[in-house]
């Protein structure tokens, strides 16, 4: 029995595909696409797509973790989404405020992407955290480290905060956004990331830290150009 060899052309599609440097210009077109589209008037057609890039771009990042992780971030997604319910039902941790139904499904008033979400942004900030903390041949404390993704991660939330605001993802029943919202991001955000500060994965998926990035340009974006929903 012969076994047939993949051709040339199959074997540099396989390549292609599994190279993260393809995925990652996946992620930086999605992003492009719904910024320019929504730049050029519709946001009513791109925003309610957001769920979905989001479980596209979630996707792509865990196709490019260690076997050793899954359980690990599936953990910390049910860690985040229970912050978000905490939050919510209770209004001591962040503020009082609610979502709306832009995110997708939702369990307990709070969409089942929110954990996903956590999850993301704990992974790419830590990425950026470690390569700047790691300059000189120097090495990153974990608690530093956690420090350094925790601001990171806080500060991408305040560019959000605006859009989210304008595409009806959440309203502060207040009007404004406390202080507390912000502070609770920061300690929520530096706890989970010491409860894996030896994670390989935590300090050096480059797909996520590109992720992190393409947030933060998208957002700060959606704050600076005229749009409507």
């Amino acid at each position: 029995m012969s076994t047939s060899t993949p051709t040339p052309t199959l074997s540099a599609l396989q390549s292609l595909m599994r190279s993260p440097f393809t995925w990652g210009v996946v992620i930086v077109i999605l992003h492009v696409v719904g910024a320019a589209g929504t730049a050029l008037g519709y946001a009513d057609v791109l925003l309610p797509l957001t769920p979905l890039n989001l479980i596209v771009c979630a996707a792509i990042v865990m196709a490019f973790t260690g076997s050793e992780s899954p359980w690990r971030w599936s953990l910390t997604m049910f860690l985040g989404f229970g912050i978000e319910v905490l939050g919510v039902a209770t209004g001591l941790l962040f503020g009082e405020y609610s979502y709306g139904s832009g995110l997708g499904p939702q369990v307990l008033d709070v969409p089942m992407l929110m954990g996903v979400l956590w999850w993301l942004l704990l992974l790419g900030t830590h990425h950026w955290s470690e390569r700047l903390m790691s300059r000189g041949r120097r090495t990153a404390s974990p608690v530093g480290r956690a420090a350094l993704a925790a601001t990171l991660m806080t500060a991408l939330d305040g560019a959000i905060e605006p859009v989210a605001i304008r595409a009806g993802w959440w309203t502060w029943h207040d009007g404004d956004i406390p202080w507390t919202n912000y502070l609770t991001w920061w300690v929520a955000a530096f706890a989970l990331g010491l409860l894996w500060r030896d994670v390989e994965d935590l300090k050096t998926n480059r797909l996520s830290g590109l992720l992190v990035l393409v947030f933060a340009v998208f957002f700060a974006l959606l704050n600076f150009i005229p749009w409507t929903l």
